[in-house]
């Protein structure tokens, strides 16, 4: 797909999750095609993966004017890791109509940039933040960042492999 066309499709914005490894790799994206041979190939080698949720209410979820992140499968954004609370974090527009991050008291806390959030005090984030909930690191990406970050893997994994 084209990037104007994924920019158009993706509005909302996008949180690129990792699990915090000792050494606080960046995210990496491994791309497998989807063919009827696919199931016959041997997994891909390991190494780091990231996956990619919306920031966006879920259908029927109530409060409206917040996304929640948590461990729960009723939360907005679902993190389902033992770092993070069954309730950890919610996002919101601020009076000034920036998206602020509130952590809920969550057992092992949240960050932005690494600056530990204070128990329902809002901090402001934005596009290219990073934001830790429990041990789970994730970038706060619009579609076309995003769309860079893939693409320019991609290519790095292309000449890495042409080597």
């Amino acid at each position: 797909m084209p990037r104007d066309r994924f920019v158009r499709r993706v509005t909302n914005l996008l949180l690129v999750v990792s699990e915090a490894g000792a050494d606080n790799q960046q995210f990496a994206f491994r791309t497998v095609a989807a063919s009827p041979a696919a199931h016959r190939k041997p997994p891909p080698p390991p190494g780091p993966t990231s996956e990619v949720f919306e920031v966006a209410k879920a259908k029927g979820n109530p409060y409206p004017d917040q996304i929640s992140v948590g461990r729960t499968r009723n939360c907005d954004v679902v993190l389902r890791h033992p770092s993070v609370s069954k309730l950890h974090a919610h996002f919101r527009q601020n009076a000034q109509g920036q998206l602020v991050l509130i952590d809920n008291g969550s057992q092992n806390g949240t960050r932005v940039n690494g600056k530990l959030l204070s128990e329902n005090e809002p901090a402001e984030v934005a596009v290219g933040d990073v934001i830790q909930f429990g041990r789970l690191t994730a970038s706060l990406l619009d579609a076309a960042r995003l769309f860079d970050v893939v693409r320019e893997q991609a290519r790095h994994e292309r000449d890495q492999a042409s080597r």
